[in-house]
């Protein structure tokens, strides 16, 4: 490299050349004034000179500044591409795979920072090797959280000595962000992955939860809820090459460890991740999606090495097939354009599993010293293997028939700009015009007591179908399934999907009634009611002898033909979102 950079306390500035001593990765004869310690990773500051660093040594390296996030600094995007093209328009997809990398998120699990900048060091020194990948990474995707440092963020974890922040400036989440999309970042994020359109994703994480002797596990899309051509393709193909290889290379990985009880030996099961998490975001748009998991408890050093190696092994992996992936989603996007059904929630099947061979840790039943009650207790000097069962296989609990288009009112601006955000092709009407079609009315809901993401989300609900003709006005919104983003359209547009807008909270003016009456003055109307329609006559005359209650309440009576009545109004609980088939 011909360069050593001197420590700057005050700026901040990265050591990068002083990390990769750290890593192994190059070896300088020259005397430094500062060594890296073993157990830091990067500052923010340091994270974006470090890419600066490689920007500036490397003409296949880049880095581009997007929009700004919830903290006010950019959200940057690093690029490596060995033909020195950083224009995603320019690429040709047919001989190029391209792969996002996700870093920060969760600021106290870093360790896939320090991993990328050392990745895309290796990329840069062995560019002849990787013509057909192009690379970019977001190097801190939280930035207010990893601004947000401090030695007491992550619990128990043995490094690094200070880390970032969970929440992010607002205090969100943004591993439940993308689809409603409340942060700059997750904006952001979104026009990143309709600018490159990636073929792979990881996001690199750190776990705990339960102790054993793997330093990575993973998390894929679940089979039964991924496009059935790249289900076949992930599965069939890349998962089990995956395992074998890093095993091969001496870092074994296995399926995260989201368990079903206290320990691994009661069996783990594969977690249900939907939209609004990234790898369910991304898996809407048929790109296939990793979660990389480091295990908090074992080394910062041993994380950041076995994200890297991963990293590494996915990015031979991507050049290598590029013909073939590109393939793959081409079909997969195919199918979905020709799609009719639409699974929109799962449960675990818990009567099929598998048998998994799992390198755990004995574990005993010891008294806490600090509440004198029982704890669990791993024992770490005692390594063993044994089969768990593994739950991995769900099954559709809803399903939506696709119609022919939707239609939106331009009144909800919020989810217009979602829709745009994401590049649903949309067509605005430019008359007045009475639409037929289908709608749903929203029966009963059930929502949180208590702000979950900023959001009291919608978790159950009860809808009826109704046809309607129903007034739309130029400028509200048509929108033809017939396109390759369809299923983001389905699963956000339509209320029973697990993350739809309607769950989280973007509709919920139509849960309120306007219209009502006054008693003394219905009490006439209510009379010519019932004498002008036998049916309902006979209706309120069985209600009142068949329920006593009811028959005992002036009000209750009265509201019922109230809502009987046209004096209703059809917008109440109507939600605003018309469905229309043209078969």
């Amino acid at each position: 490299m011909g360069k050593v950079l001197r420590f700057d306390a005050m700026k901040h500035v990265a050591l990068l050349v002083l990390t990769w001593i750290f890593l192994g990765t190059i070896n300088l004869s020259a005397q430094v004034d500062y060594v890296y310690p073993q157990n830091e990773s990067f500052t923010y500051e340091q994270a974006i000179s470090a890419f600066d660093y490689l920007v500036k040594e490397y003409p296949e390296v880049e880095m581009v500044e997007y929009g700004k996030t919830d903290v006010g600094r950019p959200l940057h995007l690093a690029i490596f591409n060995a033909n020195q093209e950083f224009d995603p328009q320019q690429i040709d997809r047919k001989e190029q795979s391209v792969i996002l990398i996700n870093n920060a998120i969760h600021p106290g699990e870093s360790c896939g920072v320090d991993a990328t900048v050392r990745l895309f060091e290796y990329l840069a020194t062995h560019r002849k090797l990787f013509p057909n990948v192009v690379v970019i990474a977001i190097p801190v995707y939280n930035v207010g959280g990893m601004l947000n440092r401090s030695p007491y963020n992550r619990s128990g974890q043995p490094g690094p000595t200070e880390c970032g922040f969970r929440g992010n400036y607002q205090n969100l989440d943004l591993n439940r962000d993308f689809v409603k999309c409340d942060s700059r970042n997750a904006r952001e994020f979104s026009r990143i992955y309709h600018d490159w359109n990636p073929d792979l994703f990881f996001d690199t994480h750190t776990t705990n939860g339960s102790d054993h002797q793997y330093t990575l596990t993973l998390i894929l899309s679940q089979k039964e809820k991924m496009n059935p051509v790249l289900a076949e393709y992930v599965y069939g193909k890349m998962e089990p090459l995956i395992y074998r290889k890093m095993e091969e290379k001496g870092y074994e990985v296995v399926p995260y460890v989201y368990g079903r009880g206290k320990t691994p030996e009661e069996g783990i099961m594969d977690f249900m991740e939907t939209p609004r998490y990234s790898s369910g975001y991304v898996n809407l748009f048929n790109t296939i999606g990793i979660i990389t998991e480091a295990h908090k408890y074992k080394t910062f050093t041993q994380r950041v090495e076995h994200t890297y190696q991963f990293l590494k092994f996915m990015t031979e992996y991507a050049s290598r097939n590029h013909t073939e992936l590109s393939r793959v989603r081409e079909l997969a996007n195919e199918y979905s354009v020709g799609q009719q059904i639409y699974d929109l929630n799962w449960e675990l099947d818990t009567n099929q599993w598998d048998s998994l061979p799992f390198k755990g840790y004995g574990h005993e039943q010891a008294v806490s010293a600090v509440t004198g009650q029982a704890k669990l207790a791993y024992q770490r000097d005692e390594p063993k293997t044994f089969n768990i069962p593994y739950f991995r296989t769900y099954k559709a609990t809803d399903s939506v028939s696709l119609p022919d288009y939707y239609i939106l009112p331009q009144c909800y601006e919020d989810v217009v700009d979602r829709l745009q955000l994401n590049r649903v092709e949309m067509q605005a009407l430019t008359e007045d015009t009475l639409i037929p079609g289908e709608v749903y009315y929203i029966e009963k809901v059930k929502s949180l007591n208590h702000a979950y993401e900023n959001h009291f989300a919608h978790t159950d609900l009860k809808i009826r179908r109704d046809t309607q003709r129903v007034q739309f006005y130029s400028g509200d919104w048509i929108i033809p399934t017939q396109q390759k983003n369809v299923r983001y359209l389905v699963e956000v547009l339509e209320p029973r999907g697990a993350d739809s807008f309607f769950r989280w909270n973007f509709f919920d003016n139509i849960l309120m009634q306007k219209e009502w009456f006054s008693a003394f003055a219905f009490d006439d109307v209510a009379q010519e009611l019932l004498d002008t329609d036998p049916d309902l006559k006979r209706e309120f005359d069985a209600k009142r002898n068949s329920d006593a209650e009811f028959a005992g309440n002036h009000r209750a009576q009265l509201a019922w033909i109230f809502y009987q009545s046209p004096y209703y109004e059809k917008t109440h609980k109507r939600y605003p979102v018309l469905r229309v088939y043209n078969r």
